[in-house]
């Protein structure tokens, strides 16, 4: 079977739009530097096990500036560093009560199992296979982006997916493009599929279409190509249309 979407120009025009318009806004400048800057990231456990505590807790809940989320990730001293879970009794019950002090997390429970699962298998070897992934994006991160470079960026991601619980298609993204190290591949949420509505794209979007994999790639793969074609990076996209539901 074979699915041939053909672009407009008023869809390429649509793309250049978006981001000629939130192109000023913080987030969006946020993005360029974190993801297209010279500046490039370097590995750090502290930072890796950060990003993995961010994507389990940013899954399900909001996460701007004054949430709790907010301000548990932006803590200063940051609760459940690698050190302070090092020294905890009971991994699953030291965390559950940081996300309770804090007020407002919900699913504190849940996260707290997901973070002791996740730090066992780091600590079981997958330290060591996280690190070849992040090295090996890192390397193209150095480069200037090529298209194909979303091959590695999507390998990464199903390696978060298909190894840490909690993450899913989305979160195994966001994680990568958090640390800097993603340019093609698309965080996709439902902010992305309402912007796809209005834009008349074809195909109906909704959080269980983009919980499948197969379906997140299909997906992935239509937008890619159409930021090619409009020479807009889908990092630059995402991070534009983030924008513009961030600024209403």
């Amino acid at each position: 079977m074979e699915i041939i979407f053909r672009f407009t120009d008023q869809d390429i025009q649509r793309v250049r739009e978006v981001t000629t318009k939130f192109q000023y806004h913080t987030f969006f400048h946020n993005r360029m530097e974190k993801n297209l800057s010279e500046k490039v990231p370097s590995f750090s456990r502290e930072k890796i096990w950060w990003t993995v505590v961010m994507c389990l807790l940013t899954s399900q809940q909001r996460s701007n500036s004054g949430s709790p989320i907010s301000r548990f990730l932006f803590a200063d001293p940051f609760p459940i560093t690698l050190k302070n879970l090092g020294a905890a009794g009971n991994i699953n019950e030291f965390t559950r009560q940081e996300l309770e002090n804090i007020g407002g997390i919900r699913f504190a429970p849940k996260i707290s199992e997901y973070v002791k699962v996740n730090l066992d298998r780091l600590n079981a070897g997958e330290w060591k296979t996280l690190e070849e992934h992040f090295h090996i994006l890192l390397e193209q991160r150095k480069q200037n982006p090529r298209p194909e470079h979303y091959l590695a960026e999507r390998e990464a991601a199903r390696y978060m997916n298909e190894t840490f619980k909690g993450f899913g298609p989305k979160q195994s993204r966001n994680f990568w493009q958090d640390l800097g190290l993603m340019r093609y591949e698309f965080v996709l949420d439902s902010r992305f599929g309402k912007w796809l509505k209005q834009i008349g794209f074809p195909i109906p979007i909704s959080p269980n279409s983009l919980s499948d994999e197969d379906f997140y790639c299909f997906l992935s793969d239509i937008l890619r190509d159409l930021c090619v074609r409009a020479d807009v990076l889908p990092c630059i996209l995402d991070a534009a249309v983030f924008s513009s539901y961030e600024a209403r």
